[in-house]
């Protein structure tokens, strides 16, 4: 009898136990590697989650003295700004129907679109302009802190419903308009949801003999070239004044609309409404030390092509013979040959400056020699000089001009360690957005 016992049937030998643990064991390794690569991949995706939800928004895209203008900031700033556009640009297609058939209007309106296309087609340049202007809000509310300067919840109430058209005391009285230099020029779109704001459309301008003298200097020489003139509006209707009620339901429709548009909520649109009314009460303050008037010449003049006519005219004058006369003759300025040339009174920046500073440097009663600018030359008859009031329009522009420069300055500005008081990041190049687009309006009631 054999002393080798049987192997049952179901047994495993020693060789099979020996490769079904190896299996197990490689089978608890790959359990672990997965669970440690889906441990990885939550973690990157958690990361990446709160980075673009969390650390992304509270990153700086510009610092101002110190304090951050974060991305959250100026994305949103970006969507309403182009929000703003969007509207102008239903207002302006609504328009060019109106008008389609004037050619002039249907231009105007034509080129205003234009304009708001390459915008939000831009958003690079879209996105620095907001950041500029985002830069500009830190510095006016900082200098305001410094001056004491705070907008109180009345007047921010009061801006509220100045900018939702609602005046429950009355319609103000509208600001001086500041005159439009010859040098197209873009206008920020409107706070006001009832209102569409103007782009300068680009003047074609043409040069001609005529010198003419504007009411009120501007900042650029106007005279000489003329720009082609804009179509003239005829004046809308007056809205009629909002109730309580209507009020209230423009300010649930508009707050409904920004936030399906852009996200924003109605703290995000009285924070905007509030940069703007802090902007218009720092101005007025730069105004306060502005001359009201200003050293003003009363002069005529006669225009010829070439200086051998100019030389022999005055030589005439210088002679007896009558100005009117020679002006009225010679002088290739139509627009005032038939008046003696008269240019009226002007201030400083109202004539191309080589005219300018002769009219200036001319003793009252007495001719200049002749003097040469892009238009030919010039005789110059001073009639008076003196100091003038500014008109309305002129004395708000040049307290305009102060605090621009006020604000030119403080960009440019260094801290006591030498290093700027603003700096801005690049990563706001990769963070413009493009929304709300063209192809919202679709979804737009």
């Amino acid at each position: 009898m054999s002393k080798n016992r049987p192997v049952s049937a179901g047994a495993l030998t020693r060789k099979q136990v020996s490769r079904v643990e190896r299996e197990r064991r490689m089978q608890r390794n790959v359990l672990i590697v997965t669970a440690a690569v889906a441990a990885v991949l939550v973690l990157i995706l958690g990361y990446a989650a709160i980075d673009v939800g969390v650390l992304q928004p509270q990153q700086a895209v510009a610092t101002v003295n110190g304090q951050a203008i974060t991305t959250a900031q100026f994305q949103k700033a970006v969507r309403y700004r182009r929000f703003q556009l969007l509207n102008q640009y239903v207002q302006l297609q609504s328009n060019l129907q109106l008008f389609s058939g004037d050619n002039q209007f249907s231009q105007f309106f034509q080129q205003q679109i234009q304009q708001i296309e390459l915008q939000l087609n831009d958003p690079t340049t879209l996105g620095r302009e907001v950041l500029n202007d985002l830069i500009d809000d830190v510095l006016i509310r900082q200098e305001a802190e410094r001056r004491g300067l705070q907008i109180s919840p009345a007047e921010l109430e009061q801006g509220v419903q100045a900018f939702y058209g609602y005046f429950p005391q009355g319609t103000p009285t509208p600001s001086p308009t500041v005159p439009v230099a010859d040098t197209p020029t873009y206008v920020p779109p409107t706070l006001n949801p009832t209102v569409v704001a103007a782009w300068t459309p680009t003047a074609t301008l043409t040069p001609t003999a005529t010198l003419t003298a504007t009411a009120a200097p501007s900042a650029t020489p106007t005279t000489g070239p003329t720009a082609t003139p804009e179509p003239t509006f005829t004046p809308e209707p007056t809205e009629t004044p909002l109730s309580t009620q209507a009020y209230a339901t423009r300010v649930v429709g508009y707050l409904d609309t920004v936030r399906r548009q852009t996200g924003l909520s109605e703290a995000d649109v009285r924070g905007f409404i509030e940069a703007a009314l802090y902007r218009e009460k720092l101005a007025g303050l730069f105004g306060a030390d502005i001359a009201a008037t200003e050293l003003q010449v009363h002069a005529r003049h006669i225009l010829v092509e070439d200086e051998a006519t100019a030389v022999d005219l005055k030589a005439r004058l210088d002679a007896g013979e009558p100005w009117d006369a020679l002006a009225a003759e010679f002088s290739i300025d139509t627009s005032n040959a038939a008046n003696g040339g008269d240019l009226g009174w002007f201030g400083a920046g109202a004539m191309v400056a080589e005219f300018e500073q002769a009219a200036f440097a001319t003793a009252v009663g007495t001719i200049s020699a002749p003097v040469q600018t892009q238009f030919g030359w010039h005789l110059i008859q001073v009639l008076e000089k003196g100091e003038r009031p500014l008109s309305a329009s002129a004395l708000e522009q040049k307290r305009q001009e102060a605090f621009d420069e006020w604000l030119s300055d403080q960009r440019q500005a260094t801290g006591a360690d030498g290093q700027p008081l603003v700096e801005t990041f690049d990563l706001w190049l990769n963070r413009v957005p493009d929304t709300p687009n063209l192809s919202s309006l679709s979804g737009q009631s």
